[in-house]
């Protein structure tokens, strides 16, 4: 199975999901699957909150709270959750507000292992 059916099928298994994607920590997408959400553009978002996640990792790393695995961002109109898949990649799923935050999380627990096979 490829990157994009992986995230495809995430995307399809959960309520409200509009975006899946595999991005190094650079910022760089892998790969993705999205849905179209009029007047935001998602992709470029994602980019920009991989800098949050790199952020993220760097504070707990200074303070020796061990690795960030996770990190959720909501604004009004998305639910951002990124999961790290490798030390150097993450997938993030982009939900509507009413989304199934907790079956995003799911998903990506038992996809992220099937990615990192894939790399």
């Amino acid at each position: 199975m490829s990157f994009r059916e992986h995230l495809q099928q995430v995307v399809q298994n959960v309520d409200g999901a509009v975006a899946c994607v595999l991005m190094g920590v650079d910022g760089i997408e892998v790969d993705s699957h999205h849905l179209d959400l009029p007047g935001l553009d998602v992709r470029t978002l994602l980019v920009e909150y991989s800098s949050l996640l790199r952020s993220a990792h760097e504070a707990a790393a200074a303070h020796q709270a061990g690795a960030v695995t996770e990190l959720s961002i909501q604004s009004e109109r998305l639910l951002v959750v990124a999961r790290l898949v490798s030390p150097e990649y993450f997938m993030v799923v982009a939900l509507k507000p009413d989304g199934n935050f907790g079956k995003a999380r799911y998903m990506m627990r038992v996809t992220a292992p099937k990615l990192l096979a894939e790399l």
